[in-house]
């Protein structure tokens, strides 16, 4: 019996938190063992604010290796305890059971097949995952109706086979709320954005006066946007309460226009947040209980002093990016603000704070977010160990 096989089996007897590592991908999975079937392993997984979040399906033969403790795990285990203690929901999810004593692959897609749900599958020789719907199921291979939440013309079926198919994940947060969003009456459009000084500046008015959600690109080729609603405006900087990925309050983001590339103000994945945002306002879902949505910015101040003073004498973590191409983009604390200067202590992959700091000029700052969930998290990680 291989390691991997031993490993799963010791997890699921002793219900561990274990991480999934594939061999040709990022992606890691954390949750517990729901069942080991003959042809893969289902498990219960869990997003990055410690809330239950769906399930996945793996293949044995992409399972890398199986993480049974680590500083990662630690972290996890805090947050999932804190997600209880603290209240943190998500979007109803009922339980499924699969007989483990045959192969789950195939219940796993009858089932999204009648409850007409989004999955995402992970396809053996296909770099990119599919999200959609099963349309039909037949004895080697099931038809298969993409949904490309960012490009709605994207929407081809093709048939596929069970044996390519290496990981399925099903019921999370993002698909179910998927599920839901393809019921509705949505239509592609072209996306309509705006570029240079003027017609920015145009924009991000009339997004303000008339709360409309936009997606806004920064010009510093790292391919980063940024989807929300504008809070405060001044002549060089802009705040925007941000949305997340299934649509709830994701803290907020000051950058600098300089920074702007471009706003967009229609788009398939607008519409997509647009949906989302309705269908959480409907679970009660539009923030999380331990973020504040409702802060009020003074656009007549330097907006950049004041959130990195405030944030110095609160130890309030936020997230920094410089236009310095020497300096990566960092998350910690600020020093004071003097003579237009500040240390920034930051936090490193260890979780532990650089206690000599970078001296970095104020000026120099294009863009800090702060008030989402996993600056929240870190901080009341670092405050529980006392490294804070």
């Amino acid at each position: 019996m291989s390691s991997i096989m031993k490993a799963l089996q010791l997890a699921e007897e002793q219900a561990q938190l274990i991480n999934l590592y594939q061999a040709n991908s990022d992606v890691v999975y954390t949750g517990y063992i729901d069942s080991l079937a003959p042809d893969g392993v289902v498990v219960n997984t869990y997003d990055d604010a410690g809330l239950q979040d769906g399930a996945v399906f793996m293949r044995y033969q992409v399972i890398d290796e199986v993480e049974t403790m680590s500083e990662d795990l630690d972290n996890m285990a805090f947050r999932i305890e804190n997600a209880d203690t603290e209240g943190l929901s998500t979007v109803p999810q009922l339980p499924v059971s699969f007989n483990a004593e045959h192969d789950e692959l195939s219940q796993i897609l009858a089932n999204a097949l009648t409850q007409k749900q989004v999955i995402l599958l992970v396809v053996a020789n296909n770099d990119n995952y599919l999200e959609g719907q099963v349309q039909g199921l037949a004895e080697q291979k099931f038809d298969f109706k993409s949904f490309d939440k960012f490009n709605y013309a994207h929407q081809k079926t093709q048939a596929i086979r069970y044996d390519s198919v290496n990981i399925i994940e099903f019921r999370g947060n993002e698909l179910l709320l998927e599920s839901a969003f393809v019921k509705t009456n949505y239509q592609h459009v072209d996306s309509v954005k705006a570029t240079g000084a003027h017609a920015i500046n145009d924009t991000l008015v009339n997004a303000q006066k008339n709360h409309d959600l936009i997606a806004i690109r920064s010009a510093d080729g790292s391919d980063m946007f940024f989807v929300g609603f504008i809070n405060t405006l001044n002549a060089d900087s802009v705040v925007i309460n941000l949305v997340d990925m299934t649509g709830q309050f994701g803290g907020y983001t000051l950058c600098r226009r300089s920074l702007i590339e471009s706003v967009t103000i229609q788009s398939d994945y607008l519409q997509t947040m647009r949906g989302f945002i309705e269908l959480n306002k409907q679970f009660e879902l539009s923030v999380q209980p331990v973020l504040n949505d409702e802060r009020l910015f003074d656009p007549t101040t330097d907006l950049f002093e004041a959130i990195l003073r405030q944030a110095g004498n609160f130890n309030n973590l936020l997230h920094l990016t410089t236009e310095n191409p020497m300096l990566p983009d960092m998350t910690g604390y600020p020093g004071a603000v003097t003579n237009g200067h500040f240390i920034f202590y930051n936090v490193d992959d260890d979780n532990q704070i650089n206690r000599v700091g970078t001296l970095i000029e104020l000026d120099s700052v294009v863009e800090l977010s702060f008030g989402y969930m996993d600056a929240y998290l870190l901080e009341k990680r670092l405050k529980n160990t006392g490294n804070l």
